[in-house]
């Protein structure tokens, strides 16, 4: 009896932590269903009355929010997509390879996760603009898969050690090359790790405002984040749409996550194995 209490006392505590942190975005969808007046004239909590739907077609047409969504899922996955295959291949290379400089390849690596992300504006706006990479995707692209390499390279190096070698041995008798190897063989034991490195990456690009706001230049070329800059006016701001839109942004990252929570959570339980 005593047993069963403790577990119903369990999934309660959890249920509330849940709904704690589930309560700002069904807030925010609340907001995103209201007009001005109401949000000004009645409590936060009170259900929409009535509900305007018109706000999330405001913000995705007027709004340009199509526009910033279609520019964020393009730098985004290619970001997203480079760090993957260059952390990949960097971490099998310092983990299994034999060269010269591996070591200090790695510690050179690591340094960069202590180095603040946006201390590094002012050198990569020059840098850019002499390579004529301002105002243009690939010039925010480059320094996301450049900054998101070294945890990547951390965390995929961590999974391959724990690789038995046995299994690279076996298939270089049977002539595999090193390619071959790594993409036959190994890259399909780090799916774990690559769910988690995807799902970070992602959403530490996703919601990235400082760069994209510095060295995107050209309006049509703005991301979600900085985009929604432009539903607040220095007299009047849309607060309804500009709820939707937020509502809009945050639904990828939703979606991101539920699809590779289950891979998260291998990467966990294999992290916890290791130790």
């Amino acid at each position: 009896m005593k047993k069963k209490t403790c577990k119903i006392l369990a999934y309660a505590a959890m249920l509330l932590f849940a709904l704690i942190q589930i309560f700002p975005f069904l807030w925010l969808i609340n907001f995103s269903l209201k007009g001005t007046a109401q949000i000004f004239t009645e409590s936060s909590l009170t259900l929409p009355n009535p509900v305007i739907w018109n706000n999330y077609q405001e913000a995705w047409f007027k709004g340009n929010v199509a526009k910033y969504f279609m520019n964020s899922v393009l730098v985004s996955a290619v970001s997203v997509g480079g760090i993957l295959l260059i952390a990949g291949m960097m971490a099998y290379a310092i983990t299994r390879l034999t060269w010269k400089w591996k070591k200090g390849t790695f510690n050179l690596l690591m340094l960069g996760m202590m180095i603040p992300i946006h201390a590094t504006l002012i050198p990569l706006f020059i840098v850019l603009k002499k390579m004529h990479l301002l105002s243009t995707h690939m010039g925010i692209i480059l320094p996301y898969i450049a900054t998101g390499l070294p945890l990547a390279v951390f965390i995929y190096s961590n999974f391959i050690r724990s690789i038995p070698f046995e299994m690279e041995s076996a298939a270089a008798i049977d002539g595999c090359s090193v390619t071959k190897m790594y993409f036959k063989i190994i890259l399909p034991i780090l799916k774990p790790a690559t769910a988690t490195i995807a799902i970070f990456s992602f959403m530490s690009i996703w919601n990235e405002f400082i760069m994209a706001s510095t060295f995107l230049q050209n309006q049509s070329l703005n991301t979600l984040p900085v985009g929604l800059m432009a539903f607040k006016g220095q007299y009047l701001t849309d607060w309804g749409p500009l709820g939707a839109a937020i509502v809009i942004a945050s639904i990828p990252i939703l979606l991101f996550y539920f699809i590779f929570s289950e891979q998260v959570e291998k990467s966990f339980a294999a992290g916890a194995a290791l130790k």
